[in-house]
């Protein structure tokens, strides 16, 4: 593989995967969140009424149901933990690419300077990919569920 090739279809395509992912897992875990902190403070305002109005009690433990959904979701997918990983990942891999394209150290002007950079580029996926795994095997531990797909996988 060519270092062009290798930067298109290896480092670009994952630095584009893992911001993406990020991005996806970021509004995931921020939407869940929110949606606790509105369902969580709607539950004493309409309790506050339900001597005058009995039917605000079906509301009120909709609520409730909906506001332990959205924080057991949230805790299942582990969105804040892929979202953070994964842009740690991105931003690594970005930080390494520049370092490389503009010969800082570790690397020069030389040959060998491409093996580092591949070498330093797969260690950084191989480490997210141990970290992802242990973020998936601590979930599968607790619930018994699969997660969804490595980037090593697609």
């Amino acid at each position: 593989m060519t270092e062009e090739e290798y930067l298109k279809e290896r480092v670009d395509d994952q630095i584009e995967w893992y911001s993406i992912k990020s991005a996806t897992n970021k509004k995931y875990y921020l939407w869940a969140n929110a949606l606790v902190i509105v369902f969580a403070a709607l539950i004493p305002f309409f309790a506050g009424f339900v001597k005058e109005y009995t039917w605000l009690n079906f509301p009120i433990a909709a609520l409730g149901v909906l506001t332990a959904v959205a924080t057991g979701l949230s805790s299942l997918y582990k969105f804040q933990e892929k979202w953070t990983t994964y842009r740690i990942t991105a931003e690594a891999l970005q930080r390494e690419k520049l370092l490389y394209k503009t010969a800082i150290s570790p690397y020069g002007m030389g040959p060998a300077s491409f093996k580092v950079f591949v070498r330093n580029m797969e260690g950084i996926m191989n480490n997210e990919n141990v970290a992802w795994t242990q973020i998936i095997n601590n979930k599968d531990q607790q619930t018994g569920a699969e997660g969804e797909t490595s980037p090593e996988t697609q």
